[in-house]
């Protein structure tokens, strides 16, 4: 399944945003492949991938360490 993700970044800047993210990049290795990240605005990122295991990649976008971070930095993520 190809997804395309736009995510908006409200309380941090899209570098550091884009640190966190390439941080757990080798746990989302396994669920997705053909990545590609996109710096739209300071604000603003599209991510694009194709799913190989949505079980696997829900699991790990949902957890703690995950989650907690996004919420720091003020990411919200919508599916276009």
């Amino acid at each position: 399944m190809q997804i395309t993700a736009k995510v908006i970044i409200q309380n941090s800047t899209y570098d550091t945003w884009y640190d966190f993210y390439l941080s757990y990049s080798d746990k989302r290795g396994a669920f997705i492949k053909n990545e590609v990240i996109e710096k739209v605005s300071e604000t603003e990122a599209k991510v694009s991938f194709e799913i190989i295991d949505l079980e696997g990649l829900t699991k790990i976008s949902a957890s703690k360490e995950i989650t907690d971070r996004e919420a720091e930095l003020g990411v919200t993520t919508e599916i276009i």
